[in-house]
């Protein structure tokens, strides 16, 4: 990471006290391979040990070494170490959880990232599309059979040109997970809002905290969202922490959490968090990389509009014919690195890998077509029957939730009418960036 962005970050790493001395909580491990040191009582030997780590781990970005008093360890909470990002206004804009076990690179890097595209200058982050007014959005999108000529949010404004039905769907679904999820109003508004504060995105933390609002939540337990959460209660803290690392690292989330929020709040309501979630981690992408603004007398209401569809918008509400764009060269930045761990891999190891996967026991029951299609909503299409694993899990325990993601999608590929080799392979990195078999 240092390697990569230190022309545009400045890496620093601070030395504290140390956490196994000799004469003080000795760790076998260390004395196997060789680490046995004192802990140091004046200033000089400190620096003398930090020097040695130096040395001993090759460690090439600057290396700061705290006072005696340890009032960087003490101000940061670094024992034994942690991770912290830090703003150009000097604001914490991530703070991993406590070492060895809370410290995780990647969630480091991905706020890193975020921050970068956050704080880019003025100059170079205007609003990526051109975004209508109301009325030309309304022009653009289906016949609405309800809450026609309502004010739009601006991501829908933006959308409605290149992609009218698609947005048509978004909107009808953003409502269902603003107002229809089985979740109550302030754990899916809570959720809302750690996603979108772990993505920094100032856009879905306003409209999550207005949610919280109109769901009767004061300001002191919204603004107490920014802490470590050690005041909430056990099931609500657990869903939160749930909904930070399903945001910045979800290949780490463990079968026992999945377990214990299944023990608190039962499948129906998992199932609900994690498309919540998706839908969350979805729009804050969206809303960052067109960076739109918050819409005037935002944030807007859940809009409980619904179109029409079939016969009624034939010919209407289309998409404009794509175009290839013209090519444009790519300005210099920071490059990826290799990535050794798919490169080592042969064919014959990634099917080897595949049987396991598919082997491997699922976090949660999954439902048999028989059931999944006794409940799906009045339209959905019920003609094949389903084999894929997460639409029956979706679509067996959130049936309204799951047919509001697939309206979106479905209308999507009809529209986008993306080149196929290109889609899959933004499939395959994005999907391999979030270390996701599937």
């Amino acid at each position: 990471m240092h390697k990569r962005c230190r022309k545009e970050v400045e890496f620093l790493a601070v030395y504290v006290r140390e956490a196994h001395p000799t004469n003080g909580w000795r760790m076998v491990s260390n004395d196997l391979v060789g680490i046995k040191i004192k802990q140091p009582e004046a200033w000089a030997e400190r620096l003398k040990v930090a020097r040695e780590c130096c040395n001993c781990l090759d460690i090439k970005m600057p290396v700061l070494v705290d006072d005696m008093d340890d009032r960087v360890g003490h101000a940061y909470s670094g024992m034994p170490d942690r991770l912290y990002l830090i703003d150009r206004d000097g604001r914490v804009a991530f703070k991993s959880g406590r070492g060895p076990f809370g410290l995780k690179p990647a969630e480091l890097e991905q706020s890193l990232i975020m921050l970068l595209l956050d704080q880019a200058s003025a100059a170079e982050r205007q609003v990526a599309v051109p975004v209508s007014s109301d009325a030309e959005a309304w022009k653009l999108l289906p016949p609405a059979a309800k809450g026609a000529g309502r004010p739009l949010p601006v991501w829908a404004r933006a959308l409605a040109r290149p992609l009218p039905r698609t947005t048509a769907a978004m909107l009808e679904l953003d409502y269902l997970q603003r107002a229809r999820s089985p979740l109550s109003p302030r754990l899916r508004g809570e959720m809302r809002w750690i996603a979108a504060r772990a993505n920094r995105c100032a856009y879905s933390e306003a409209y999550a905290e207005a949610d919280l609002r109109r769901a009767g939540v004061d300001e002191a337990d919204i603004r107490a969202l920014a802490s470590d959460l050690a005041g909430l209660p056990g099931a609500e803290k657990l869903a939160l922490a749930f909904s930070r690392k399903m945001t910045l690292a979800a290949d780490t989330v463990t079968d026992a959490e999945v377990a214990e929020l299944r023990r608190r709040y039962g499948d129906g309501q998992v199932v609900a968090m994690v498309l919540l979630l998706a839908y969350a981690n979805f729009q804050d992408r969206l809303v960052l990389t067109l960076n739109l603004p918050l819409e005037t007398g935002g944030p807007l209401q859940p809009l409980d509009i619904h179109f029409l569809r079939g016969a009624a918008v034939s010919g209407r509400a289309l998409a404009p014919p794509r175009r290839v764009p013209a090519a444009k060269p790519v300005a210099p930045g920071p490059q990826p690195g290799p990535d050794p761990e798919w490169s080592a891999l042969d064919l014959a190891q990634l099917h080897k890998a595949m049987e396991a996967q598919r082997s491997r026991q699922g976090r949660i029951p999954v439902p048999s077509w028989g059931a999944v299609r006794r409940h799906l909503p009045a339209g959905y299409p019920a003609d094949k029957p389903l084999r894929i694993r997460w639409s029956l899990v979706c679509l067996g325990y959130q049936p309204e939730l799951a047919a509001g993601w697939s309206a979106c999608t479905r209308a999507f590929g009809e529209e986008a009418k993306q080149d196929r080799a290109f889609e899959e392979s933004l499939f395959w990195v994005v999907t391999r960036s979030l270390r996701c078999f599937y």
